[in-house]
């Protein structure tokens, strides 16, 4: 018999049980003919101590409505529709549910907000963890991948093989949102907060390219003291627009220097470089001032009653910063 973790439970994994530096391997292919089971003892012998999280029902998924176990630390879920190829990954004893297929699972239980900020962790090089605590490989509290877990090529191709499948509209619609190649959390939340359309409560500009590589010229190799330079949030050819989020890891004079001189060569290049903190970023009236002046140089126009504390907007924030100071899905009822 084998157990699956999924939804939840399978995040909690691929944050805090997969290596940071692990390579992918080949998917697992599980048969809906097989017998899996949520039942508990089945379950525990196999779930890492990382992923049991303060009380909280351990995710499982399986075929049988009979398989679905009676302990209440287990919240079992019957999948009755195809599964795409990728859908496992193996480790050890252990089966869980392939990113691909968590980002398809939590697409019914979070908004589209959240599927946003979920994807692009899944497809960045930063891991959310709990607030206050450390990743228990690194203890880091801001840890990195070596490479994402996914890529949005991925995750739609996933998609597309999985349609019908429950949730898989709205993931299909999240991923109009997401950007690859994000190294922070707030670097998402910038680009989130930008780029959703006005009904979600952004400003609809277009997606950056997150820490796009910019070839700097003699003069501007002098300055940054560097042959080249990544900026944060990009929007390239003729607009040459980099924001530049700065968070606590910039604390400190050394950081501080590398960050003026990076800034001032691609200032160099022609490049417009606006800087925000997180202050800036966490309050509505500030980020505006922000979005106003890039909107300027992305010649987009911001118009009067969608600008402001909107519903819209403020419900953007509840559920992002919910998302991030829990970090671990806020499940709707």
């Amino acid at each position: 018999m084998k157990s699956i973790l999924s939804h939840s439970t399978a995040l909690a994994f691929w944050r805090n049980c997969f290596p940071l530096d692990g390579e992918m391997g080949n998917p697992v292919h599980v048969s809906e003919a097989e017998v899996v089971t949520g039942d508990k003892n089945a379950v525990m012998d196999v779930v890492p101590d990382a992923c049991l999280r303060d009380g909280r029902p351990l995710d499982v998924m399986v075929f049988d409505q009979a398989r679905r176990g009676r302990s209440s630390l287990i919240r079992a879920h019957v999948h009755s529709t195809p599964i795409p190829s990728g859908a496992f990954h193996k480790e050890g004893h252990l089966y869980v549910s392939s990113p691909e297929f968590v980002f398809l699972q939590l697409a019914s239980e979070l908004s589209i907000v959240q599927l946003v900020a979920l994807a692009d962790e899944l497809c960045g090089n930063y891991v959310l963890v709990p607030k206050g605590e450390v990743h228990p490989s690194t203890f880091d509290e801001f840890p990195e991948r070596a490479t994402p877990l996914t890529n949005l090529e991925r995750l739609s191709d996933f998609l597309d093989a999985a349609k019908g499948s429950r949730g898989c509209a709205k993931a299909q619609r999240a991923l109009r949102y997401v950007v690859e190649g994000s190294r922070s959390f707030m670097e998402s939340v910038v680009s989130i907060q930008l780029c959703l359309p006005v009904m979600l409560g952004g400003y609809g500009f277009p997606l950056p390219t997150m820490n796009e590589t910019i070839d700097l010229d003699e003069e501007a190799q002098k300055v940054a003291q560097r042959q080249h330079c990544d900026g944060d949030l990009c929007w390239g050819g003729d607009v040459r627009l980099d924001i530049e989020y700065h968070g606590d890891v910039h604390v400190g004079s050394a950081p501080m220097r590398s960050d003026v001189g990076r800034e001032l060569g691609i200032e160099r290049m022609e490049w417009k470089v606006i800087t925000v903190t997180y202050p800036q970023v966490v309050n509505i009236d500030q980020f505006e001032v922000v979005a106003s002046e890039a909107a300027k140089r992305l010649g987009k126009r911001l118009y009067k009653k969608d600008m402001g504390m909107t519903q819209e907007r403020m419900r953007l924030h509840d559920e992002l910063y919910a998302w991030k100071d829990a970090a671990y899905p806020m499940v709707r009822g």
